[in-house]
């Protein structure tokens, strides 16, 4: 039995790629593409924060909400300027693809390509016992929770959510009922890549700041919407969890080798069950 450490460190891992995969599974379920730039927008939202609390003073609170009202509107944009305008999934991968060195250039540009630190804007630990969390980390968990709580309610008791799910699930009945597509797959892209940026805002005090350190986890959230089944909102979370402790507990036992355990475990999952653990099966 790994340490209580180890197992509070994969939960906080497991928020940041649940965060991440539900973003990415909410804008495939309405557009119909995987946007490969969820990364670099994870990313942004580290920077914005940064600039926001370290600069202009902005309570870190605050701090994550501009965070994430910014990526989505620089989400947004994306859609409007690239995808809509390239179409075809094969198209818009590529250029989505394309935007990721862009969007690191840009940052590096104006960041600096060097690690930067964020401080701890939550100091202390609390003690339950024998174990100690990080207030930090805490908050990380909790804002998670409220988040992932926030998107149930708005997917399940709001005109905006339902219309989202029926879209996602029936877009031409959807469209035929009058319920603008165009318009939901903005209010979709727009909170998809807001909770890119919010992630990325939360963990920036906890971890170095620089352009790259988006691949990772747009990677992990790659890997935690195929294991929980691609276009499905709860395998994203369920998805999330698995890896986000897997890694933990792998990289504790196995250090450099826990990544080649790790997607090597992926492959096994996948092997089993193609379609995901809560996907559909072909047919």
């Amino acid at each position: 039995m790994p340490p209580v450490e180890i197992l509070i460190e994969g939960l906080t891992q497991s928020c940041i790629y649940m965060t991440m995969a539900f973003g990415m599974v909410l804008v495939f379920s309405i557009l119909g593409i995987l946007n490969w730039t969820h990364g670099q927008l994870f990313m942004l939202g580290a920077i914005v924060v940064f600039y926001t609390t370290t600069a202009a003073g902005i309570p870190f609170p605050l701090g994550i909400l501009l965070a994430g009202l910014l990526v989505a509107g620089i989400g947004i944009l994306i859609k409007i300027c690239v995808i809509d305008r390239i179409g075809g999934e094969l198209y818009v991968g590529v250029a989505t693809l394309a935007l990721i060195f862009v969007l690191e250039g840009a940052a590096s540009l104006l960041f600096s390509s060097r690690d930067r630190g964020l401080a701890i804007v939550m100091p202390g630990v609390l003690n339950l016992g024998s174990v100690a969390i990080s207030y930090q980390k805490l908050a990380v968990i909790v804002f998670t929770l409220i988040v992932m709580a926030g998107m149930y309610f708005v997917l399940n008791r709001t005109k905006v959510g339902l219309a989202i799910r029926a879209v996602a699930q029936q877009p031409v009945a959807a469209a035929l009922y009058g319920i603008s597509v165009k318009r939901l797959s903005l209010i979709a892209m727009g909170i998809g890549c807001a909770l890119a940026g919010m992630a990325g805002s939360i963990m920036a005090p906890l971890y170095p700041i620089n352009p790259f350190i988006g691949r990772i986890p747009m990677i992990m959230a790659l890997l935690a919407i195929v294991i929980g089944g691609l276009g499905s909102l709860t395998g994203a979370i369920v998805g999330g969890i698995i890896l986000g402790f897997l890694n933990s507990v792998i990289a504790y036992y196995l250090s450099y080798l826990s990544e080649v355990v790790l997607f090597g475990l992926v492959i096994l999952i996948l092997l089993i069950r193609p379609q995901g653990l809560f996907g559909a099966s072909a047919k």
